[in-house]
C-alpha cells in the first residue's frame, strides 16, 4: 500500500508540475501580447506613413510621396523687404536652391545653397492634407559675423507630388523674425517673400 501511495503521489506531483508550467507559459504569452499591444500600434491604429521606394527614376512605382531626397528651386513672385533695407531684383527671380529630405516620420531637413551665416540649414515638420496636398512648416537661424543669432526665419509650403513621384510643385511663404524664438509668428515679420516651388527627386543610379 505504501508503494502504491508513493507511486500515486509521484504521478500527481508530475501532473501538477506540468499544469503549473502550462499556466506560467499562458501567463507569459498573455503578458507579452498585452505589452506589444500597448507599445506597438495595430495596423488599424497606426498612422499612415508614405512608402519610399528606393528605385531609379525610370523604375519609380512607389506612388506620389514626398519621402526621399529632392533638388528644389524656389522662385519669388513677391518680395517685401528681404534682405532688410536692400532693394530686391524685379520679380520673378530665383530666390533659393536647396537639397531637401522628407522623412516618413513627418519631419524634414533642408540644406540651402547659401553660406551657413545666411541660414542654410532648416528643420521642419509636415503632414498630408485631406486633398492629398502636403503642408510643411520649417524654421532656421541666421547669424551675425561674431556668431550670434541675427534672425530666425520660417518657411511654410503647400506642395503636390506628381503621379509618377518624380517631381513636386507648390507654393512657399518665407518670413523673417527677430532673433528670439518667442518672437516667431508674433505680429508683422521683418521681411516676407512668397513664390512657387519646383522640385525633382534625387535617385540612386
Amino acid at each position: 500500500m505504501n508503494h502504491i501511495h508513493r507511486t500515486s503521489f509521484v504521478a500527481y506531483a508530475r501532473r501538477a508540475a506540468v499544469l503549473a508550467a502550462a499556466a506560467f507559459l499562458a501567463f507569459l504569452f498573455t503578458s507579452t501580447a498585452a505589452q506589444a499591444g500597448c507599445a506597438v500600434p495595430s495596423r488599424a491604429d497606426a498612422p499612415r506613413i508614405p512608402y519610399a521606394n528606393p528605385h531609379t527614376n525610370e523604375e519609380w512605382d512607389g506612388g506620389p510621396t514626398t519621402v526621399g531626397l529632392w533638388h528644389v528651386l524656389y522662385t519669388a513672385e513677391s518680395d517685401n523687404n528681404f534682405p532688410p533695407g536692400v532693394t530686391p531684383p524685379p520679380t520673378p527671380f530665383q530666390f533659393l536652391e536647396s537639397l531637401k529630405t522628407w522623412h516618413a516620420d513627418g519631419t524634414e531637413f533642408e540644406n540651402a545653397f547659401v553660406p551657413p551665416t545666411g541660414g542654410n540649414i532648416c528643420f521642419g515638420v509636415w503632414k498630408e492634407q485631406y486633398d492629398h496636398r502636403i503642408k510643411l512648416h520649417h524654421i532656421g537661424l541666421m547669424f551675425n559675423p561674431d556668431g550670434s543669432i541675427s534672425a530666425l526665419f520660417t518657411d511654410d509650403e503647400v506642395v503636390s507630388v506628381s503621379k509618377d513621384g518624380k517631381t513636386y510643385t507648390g507654393s512657399f511663404d518665407f518670413r523673417l523674425w527677430p532673433p528670439s524664438y518667442d518672437a516667431v509668428g508674433v505680429g508683422t515679420p521683418i521681411s516676407e517673400v512668397k513664390g512657387n516651388i519646383a522640385a525633382t527627386r534625387v535617385v540612386v543610379d
